[in-house]
């Protein structure tokens, strides 16, 4: 056997079961990193959901109040056209008065 005496074979024996520990500690090292850069891609996720929910419910207002400023507009311009057809009517009925006295 060429392995007896060999002091590479010797020390590599005599390494092994550090190397194993190193290998794993190596292994849960990586797998520790991988899951910090998951953790930091949720985070990452989470802040841009929460920043575009705020910014939806801020548009969201913004509509609530535009609408209820057009409905109140709306509002005032029908409460004009009803006293504009008012006149338009008196008007019509004093020149049909009118054409029946010529």
């Amino acid at each position: 056997m060429a392995n007896i005496g060999n002091p590479a074979y010797s020390a590599a024996m005599g390494n092994a079961g550090g190397m194993m520990v190193l290998a794993a500690a190596g292994v849960g090292l990586a797998s520790a990193i991988g899951d910090g850069l998951a953790a930091a891609r949720e985070a990452r996720y989470q802040a841009r959901y929460d920043d575009a929910l705020t910014t939806a419910i801020n548009h969201a207002g913004e509509m609530e109040a535009m609408a209820r400023a057009a409905m109140e507009m709306l509002a005032e311009l029908e409460a004009e056209n009803q006293s504009l057809r008012a006149a338009c009517q008196q008007r019509q009925a004093y020149i049909d008065r009118m054409k029946g006295r010529a």
